[in-house]
């Protein structure tokens, strides 16, 4: 037997393993048609790497019992780092997506580049330092999603595009040379739906859109099993859609245009409806707890709604309605079979999510109308995972084994998982 043909039986049986595990030698034969010494053989050389471990048996009849195989993963690890406005965050994180350990290191505007790049490499090293003993087999540095309020004044971010190049040119070598471990970068775009396809609410799925709904919006692409991110790399720029173009005297988005949906409908458009309402006299109860010094905050207009304050309801409910305009225009365009929410404005609950989904479904085509939307659970302070992802994928060749992952998904007795429900998962 070759080396290639080795490490491709090799390889498949690995995928096989993280597909169906614990799956048993036996069904590994009957999956694979190889012969049973080769399958034992393979699998003794795992267990030796420690890349599988033996997770109890099965029955068989007759007493007789069968030891099952899955994927070790409390050995195999991956470090993530990403970027948002206001920190750096670090996990480190299994190949299951179980996150073991997260820093999250404040970025100070007045602090230089030169010191972020030392606080994250310390931290690395403390993180590493805490998986001795267990495999690592990378870290993947994600360049960071496009927050228009972060890239203004004297700010260390300074400007989106020059602060990419910096993590691909500057501490990108630093983290290799320090950890000795291969450093792989990845965009914004890709890394929400890598990450809910591996370890969120995309699992099993093909089709779907990740939705940002934040300071900024975007969506996150995944069609017929692909990340998508464009010629350019900037596919999924669901904010500067026009949604309302019949005011010619609004304010203009810093993307040049009128009526875009962050421009109206994105946290900050919300938080300033809210704010001018206070200042023009309209009554409501943030007067009583909200402190006008502060940033007006999720929380502060979570509390509200659920007050009942009249003021606040209109205009989440109105920026809703816009939110869901634009996403069922990305329906319609891309027909999928899931829609993921994340960010922190799904924090607003229920009033918005209702209004959301409502928005959403009146403006969807009929034929488009069957997908089914979830709240994340995994995303607002996880987009690393999508690094890990990527990091895993490449490390299992998951590309060259994708087959593996379409055949159907059952436990290690055969049994059919039951079908999902179509409603909208995750809210409150």
């Amino acid at each position: 037997m070759t080396a290639d043909y080795r490490a491709q039986r090799r390889g498949l049986i690995l995928n096989m393993i993280c597909r169906f595990g614990p799956v048993s030698r036996t069904r590994l034969t009957a999956l694979t048609g190889y012969r049973a010494a080769s399958v034992g053989e393979i699998t003794k050389e795992l267990l030796t790497e420690r890349l599988i471990v033996e997770r109890g048996s099965s029955s068989v009849g007759h007493g007789r019992r069968r030891e099952l195989l899955d994927i070790n993963k409390a050995h195999l690890c991956a470090l993530g780092i990403g970027f948002s406005a206001g920190c750096a965050s670090l996990i480190a994180a299994q190949i299951d997506g179980v996150i073991l350990r997260r820093v999250e290191l404040p970025i100070a505007p007045g602090a230089s580049r030169a010191e972020l790049a030392g606080a994250i490499l310390r931290e690395a090293v403390k993180l590493l330092e805490a998986l001795e003993g267990r495999e690592v087999i990378g870290i993947g540095l994600c360049n960071p999603l496009f927050d228009p309020t972060a890239y203004r004044g004297n700010s260390i971010l300074t400007s989106y595009l020059h602060f990419n190049d910096w993590i691909d040119l500057q501490l990108r070598p630093q983290l290799e040379a320090q950890t000795q471990l291969p450093v792989s970068i990845f965009s914004a775009v890709t890394l929400p739906a890598l990450a809910e396809r591996r370890f969120g609410a995309a699992r099993g799925v093909d089709n779907f859109l990740c939705i940002e709904l934040s300071n900024g919006l975007g969506s996150s692409i995944c069609c017929s099993g692909h990340v998508v991110a464009g010629a350019g790399g900037v596919a999924g720029e669901l904010g500067h859609t026009v949604v309302d173009a019949s005011d010619r005297g609004a304010p203009l988005c810093y993307c040049g245009k009128a009526g875009c949906v962050e421009r109206t409908s994105a946290f900050p458009a919300l938080a300033a409806d809210i704010l001018a309402a206070l200042d023009s006299g309209v009554s409501s109860s943030l007067s009583a707890f909200y402190d006008r010094a502060q940033p007006l905050r999720v929380q502060d207009i979570r509390r509200a709604l659920a007050e009942g304050d009249q003021m606040c309801t209109y205009y989440v409910r109105r920026a809703a309605g816009r939110l869901g305009i634009a996403i069922a225009n990305a329906v319609n365009l891309l027909n999928p079979e899931l829609v993921v929410l994340f960010g922190f404005m799904t924090g607003l609950g229920d009033v918005f999510l209702r209004q959301l989904e409502t928005s959403i479904r009146e403006n969807v085509l009929a034929l488009s109308g069957g997908f089914r939307l979830r709240v994340s659970d995994t995303l607002e302070r996880d987009l690393p995972l999508g690094a890990v992802a990527e990091l895993f994928s490449a490390y299992l060749r998951v590309a060259d084994y994708s087959w593996v992952y379409d055949l159907p998904d059952s436990g290690a007795d055969g049994e059919s998982k039951e079908p999902e429900s179509d409603q909208m998962e995750g809210s409150e």
